[in-house]
């Protein structure tokens, strides 16, 4: 199904929640939400669920306004961060709630019932889980029910608030990869909120940046990522080192956290915000030139694929930096010694 937003705002009293949000979700597409907390990312997925009324704007599911109508007309599948599963239930009869309580007319056939859930049990791999209890049930294998459920009354568009919020890391982990496999096999139109931009990066074909009620960007992971609309998006995504530059002869220079002498020197010298990725510096112990950032190891963590480097600037801020572990072998760096760093990408924004 096809969605398309147009225009929508949403307050809390003096509290603009949305501000004049406009968007398209194409039909089999997995959209991210994205965005710090207090952004309006949850706000307007109540309002695409019919949890929530906009102040403003309309909502148009494949063409068809759907602005005023209820939870039940819009038929969405809303997985929340916590599961709501019902503890009296077992997995089976969790799954089967949606069916069962549908109207007569519209209730499918015991049989119907039986054939459906277990092959949404198989689809979510918990077969052998059916008779159990939602406490009986680990973090993951909950959410996994609870998303089965949602599926179960066939909606047109799922949305997930934060659906793997609630559960450690590793499971995490787990879980993005099954939803990514998930919903290539069925390819129902998802949306789902989330403030971990790791997830938002590798599950989503498209991301919606969010900030204080506004879009900020929407592209695939691969175009936020590399090619960021702003300082927001860049420093959002991932970890960043932030410095002062100004361009020279057409070459942006790193002057740390210094600003310009003369308040009326030519436009082209004007202070800049420089962003680099830890990942992006050459770290040598000998200068090789200009633009590098002389400084001190102060920490480091050899653990992992790559070695985690904290360095103190020679204007007294700390630097962050990611090598190999072959580097770091070749370096032979220990805390105390004095290092140069030369990046190797900038991303430059106007201050």
């Amino acid at each position: 199904m096809r969605i398309e937003v147009q225009n929508m705002t949403k307050r809390f009293g003096a509290f603009t929640a949305l501000n004049n949000i406009s968007l398209q979700v194409q039909t089999g597409e997995l959209l991210a939400l994205l965005g710090p907390s207090g952004c309006g990312k949850t706000t307007l997925l109540r309002i695409l669920a019919g949890l929530e009324f906009s102040d403003a704007g309309s909502i148009r599911f494949d063409g068809e306004d759907a602005t005023g109508q209820n939870v039940r007309a819009r038929r969405v599948g809303f997985v929340f961060q916590h599961y709501a599963l019902f503890r009296h239930m077992t997995v089976f009869e969790n799954i089967a709630f949606g069916l069962r309580v549908r109207p007569r007319s519209q209730r499918p056939a015991r049989v119907e019932i039986t054939e459906k859930v277990t092959n949404l049990l198989r689809l979510v791999k918990l077969q052998e889980l059916a008779q159990r209890y939602p406490a009986q049930l680990s973090g993951g294998q909950r959410q996994r029910v609870a998303l089965a459920r949602a599926l179960a009354v066939e909606p047109r568009v799922l949305l997930l608030d934060e659906p793997f919020g609630a559960l450690d890391a590793k499971v995490r982990q787990e879980l993005r990869r099954w939803l990514r496999r998930l919903h290539e096999e069925i390819h129902i139109t998802t949306i789902f909120v989330t403030h971990d931009q790791e997830e938002a990066l590798e599950v989503a074909d498209r991301l919606v940046i969010m900030n204080s009620g506004e879009i900020e960007q929407i592209g695939t992971p691969e175009q936020v990522y590399h090619h960021p609309a702003n300082a927001f998006v860049f420093h959002f995504l991932g970890d960043v080192n932030l410095f002062r530059c100004r361009t020279e002869n057409g070459y942006p220079l790193i002057i740390g956290h210094v600003t310009p002498e003369q308040p009326g020197e030519a436009e082209e010298n004007v202070a800049e915000k420089a962003f680099v990725r830890p990942h992006l510096f050459n770290i040598s112990t000998q200068a090789h030139g200009v633009n590098e950032i002389k400084g001190k190891v102060v920490h480091i963590n050899p653990a992992g694929p790559t070695v985690k480097i904290e360095i103190m600037s020679e204007w007294g801020e700390i630097v962050h930096a990611h090598i190999s572990q072959e580097q770091y072998a070749e370096l032979q760096l220990c805390p105390g010694a004095q290092v140069f760093l030369q990046p190797k990408q900038m991303q430059i924004f106007p201050d």
